[in-house]
């Protein structure tokens, strides 16, 4: 992984050292309302989660731009060898077996909260069937490309959801922002592949029995709110 970084990082310097040059023919231009301190790092030196890895190679590399740990797993990206695959320890719950996974969906989405149909992504919607409401959930979700055989997984506390009791509520992930919102990987080959996906999720609360999902994601990639 570090060495995919360097020479992602090495062809992106040649770029920047490109743009910068000038022929004979060419005119000096003066720069304007320049301040001392002000920042004037090009775009390709741009790293918005300070992670070490700028913006643009994060997208060649498969990473969030937005998240110095992609994957979850407690990794910086430029330190982990996979940044794109949760290799953290990770157990299923045990407990009451009081809530479910009642459906998964990653096409034809509709956000309860916003009331309207929404693009494609990750949605896993639950029921909480006791009495009591249930915090300190977290999901494992893997992400599989039988094509080509990548396989990506990501872990997603979700930190400030409730899952009350008797209701039923829909945890998206997602590249959105909201309620009961939470943050996918745009970079992932759930946005970038156009094949045939099987994605596969385990929730987890602590003193409740986890629960488990799958669903096929039709070829084509994410399509826009239906």
């Amino acid at each position: 992984m570090m060495k995919k970084i360097l020479i992602v990082m090495l062809i992106i310097g040649i770029v920047a050292l490109a743009g910068c040059s000038t022929n004979n023919n060419s005119k000096t231009v003066p720069i304007q309302n320049t301040q001392v301190g002000q920042n004037t790092n090009t775009v390709a030196g741009i790293d918005t989660d300070k992670d070490g890895i700028p913006d643009n190679a994060e997208k060649v590399l498969g990473t969030d731009p937005l998240n110095p740990d992609t994957d979850g797993d407690g990794i910086n990206d430029k330190e982990d060898n996979n940044p794109v695959s949760f290799d953290g320890n990770f157990v299923k719950t045990t407990g009451a077996n009081d809530f479910s996974i009642k459906e998964v969906l990653v096409e034809n989405n509709y956000d309860l909260v916003a009331k309207k149909d929404a693009p494609d992504h990750l949605e896993i919607v639950l029921k909480n069937n006791g009495r009591t409401d249930i915090t300190n959930m977290e999901v494992l979700y893997t992400i599989a490309d039988p094509t080509t055989n990548q396989e990506q997984s990501y872990f997603v506390p979700l930190k400030g959801f409730t899952l009350e009791k008797g209701s039923e509520k829909s945890i998206h992930i997602d590249t959105t922002q909201g309620t009961d919102h939470f943050r996918a990987n745009p970079n992932s080959i759930y946005y970038t592949s156009t094949n045939e996906l099987q994605v596969s999720v385990i929730v987890n609360a602590q003193g409740h029995l986890a629960q488990e999902g799958s669903i096929k994601k039709d070829a084509g990639g994410a399509e826009v709110a239906d």
